[in-house]
Order: structure tokens, then C-alpha cells, then sequence
């Protein structure tokens, strides 16, 4: 019924050495909104309507309302049992509130919904990668645990998409955090020989997905407003729109190679978000080569608020920056 709308929105990143966690809760919830008044009204009406269950939940969780976001969530999913969009914002919901199990649980019957979709597992694996790279409570076991289910769940991707650059670059990562936990020096240079291969196969595989676009035909950008940077500034809204706001964001991991050739600068990257504010693919606008594959990885993982437009929730385009930086 809508087209995908076009937005550029720059939306700038410094890494740091120790990436923070998802953002700190408000310790008490806040009186409900006007627009939360007005989706509650629409989904008793509509309780198929997904988006509006969606914004939401994401609207009661940013004022607290943890129990409410939850049981609006729930309600989607009992209502509407076979979109993925429920089960991944409700994954979301629970991987910021702590629950890791019940992330995975959410995630693993959203691959379940379609088994032949490769991002599903991709997806999973990104989650326990993020687990077992940031949590440093884990003891080792659990540690090398998540890293195997993680790998795992690279296999299933891989498995229907042997050429997916992002499972293949997560397995990489899944492999050396699954190395640097092992104790036989042997199995130990085993394991980095494989992610090595791994790595240079994702490597080549995004090169040459880089010579066929340049070889095509570039889809123009609109022109940049008078005082912006060509290219990288916002277009003047859209009539009608509510713009997407960034509500979760998952810092890029430097690596190793660039951080220690000092590699720095900016990727652009175009992102599709779909009408529930999830990014459903990126394409990297302006590369840095050894960068890439470090932003796309975080920007996927980046959750917005739904854009709406004349009270609907759609699906848009949007432009961001992912800016590495010694500082």
C-alpha cells in the first residue's frame, strides 16, 4: 500500500575502547502520552495492526512502563502469531531489559516462523555474539557456550546462504572469541586459521559486490540542503512525516588491522528501515575498506521508532554515518 520513502538523516559515531552497554532505564514510569492514548484506542480496534502495537511498546518502554511495553508486546504476538516484527521488537525489548534467554527464545521462533530465511539465524548469532563479547560477568564456560550456539547459528545461515557476508564475518568473530578461550595451542591456531578463511572470503565477497555497484548505473541523491556537507546533510523534512529516532545503538568493534594501521574516517551507509523502525538492510554509500564491514555490523543491529506517515507507520530510507575515530 506504500512505497518506501526516502529520508537522509547523518547520524554520526565515535567507537570507544570499551563500547557501553543499551541506555540506563528511568527508575520510575511517567504518565502515558497523548499518542499512547491514541494507539492504545487503535489496537483495541485493530488487533492485527502491528505497527501500532510496536510504537507502543517502544513509547511505554522510554517512560518506563517496562510491565505495560511487555504485556503490548505479548498482545502482538498472541494476535498477530506470525510476524517476525513482533517477535524481534520483543527481543529487542528483552535483550535491553537483561533477559537473555527470553531474547533467544524470541529470536529462535521468529527463525521458526520461516526456516528458508538466512538472516533469521544470522541474526541469532549476532545476539549471542554481543552476549559473549560485552557481558563480563560470564565465566568462560559460558562464555565459550554462547560462542558455540552463536556458531551454530552461523551454520544454519551459512547453510542456506553459503555466500552471506554477514554470517560469514560473525562466524570469523564467533571463532576467534571460541580461540582465545581454548587451552591447546593446537585446536587454538586451528580455529584462527579457519576465521582467517572466513574473513577473506567475506572480504572478497564484499569487494566484488562493490566493483558490480560501481559498475552500475548510481541512483542520484537528492541535493544536499545550502549549508549542509554535499551528500550528508538532512533533506528538509517530508510533508507529513514523522521522522525515525535512533532508540538503540550498538557501538562498532574496531579491528584489529585498522586500529593498528590507524586507519580513521567515515562509512556512509544507507539503511531500509521497515515500518516497525527495524533496519532490514544496509548498503555501504562511501567506503572505507577496512571499516565496512565493521559499521554494517553495528548499524544492522540499530533499532528507530517507526516513521509515520498520516498516522501510519511506513517504511523508509534513511542515510547514516559511522564515524572511527583514535580519539
Amino acid at each position: 500500500m506504500f512505497g518506501t520513502l526516502i529520508l537522509l538523516v547523518a547520524l554520526t559515531f565515535a567507537p570507544q575502547s570499551q563500547p557501553p552497554r543499551d541506555r540506563t532505564a528511568p527508575q520510575s514510569a511517567s504518565n502515558p502520552s497523548a499518542r499512547e492514548a491514541e494507539l492504545t484506542k487503535r489496537v483495541a480496534e485493530t488487533p492485527n495492526g502491528v505497527a501500532a502495537f510496536l510504537e507502543l511498546s517502544k513509547l511505554q518502554e522510554a517512560r518506563g512502563a517496562y510491565a505495560e511495553a511487555e504485556a503490548t508486546l505479548l498482545g502482538a504476538r498472541q494476535n498477530v502469531p506470525t510476524d517476525k516484527s513482533v517477535l524481534t521488537g520483543l527481543a529487542g525489548f528483552y535483550n535491553r531489559q537483561g533477559s537473555f534467554e527470553k531474547t533467544i527464545e524470541a529470536l529462535e521462533a521468529a527463525e521458526r516462523i520461516d526456516p528458508t530465511d538466512p538472516t533469521a539465524p544470522e541474526t541469532v548469532a549476532t545476539y549471542y555474539w554481543d552476549k559473549a563479547y560485552r557481558d563480563q560477568k560470564l565465566l568462560p564456560a559460558d562464555q565459550l557456550r554462547y560462542a558455540m550456539s552463536g556458531i551454530a547459528a552461523t551454520d544454519r545461515a551459512l547453510a542456506l546462504k553459503p555466500d552471506y557476508v554477514d554470517a560469514l564475518t560473525y562466524k570469523n568473530l564467533l571463532l576467534r572469541m571460541q580461540a582465545n578461550l581454548e587451552t591447546d595451542p593446537v585446536r587454538k591456531q586451528q580455529l584462527i586459521a579457519e576465521a582467517d578463511v572466513l574473513r577473506n572470503r567475506a572480504m572478497e565477497l564484499s569487494k566484488q559486490r562493490a566493483a558490480i555497484n560501481s559498475e552500475s548505473a548510481p541512483v542520484p541523491l537528492p541535493p544536499p540542503p545550502p549549508d549542509g556537507p554535499r551528500g550528508l546533510g538532512p533533506r528538509p523534512p517530508l510533508e507529513g512525516i514523522q521522522q525515525p529516532t535512533k532508540i538503540k545503538d550498538v557501538r562498532p568493534i574496531y579491528p584489529p588491522d585498522a586500529l593498528a594501521a590507524r586507519i580513521t574516517g567515515v562509512v556512509v551507509i544507507e539503511v531500509a528501515l521497515d515500518a516497525a523502525g527495524h533496519v532490514r538492510d544496509a548498503t555501504v554509500l562511501r567506503s572505507i575498506p577496512a571499516l565496512d564491514e565493521a559499521a554494517l555490523a553495528a548499524v544492522r543491529q540499530w533499532e528507530f521508532t517507526p516513521a509515520i506517515s498520516n498516522g501510519v507507520a511506513v517504511p523508509v530510507k534513511m542515510t547514516v554515518t559511522v564515524n572511527f575515530s583514535l580519539q
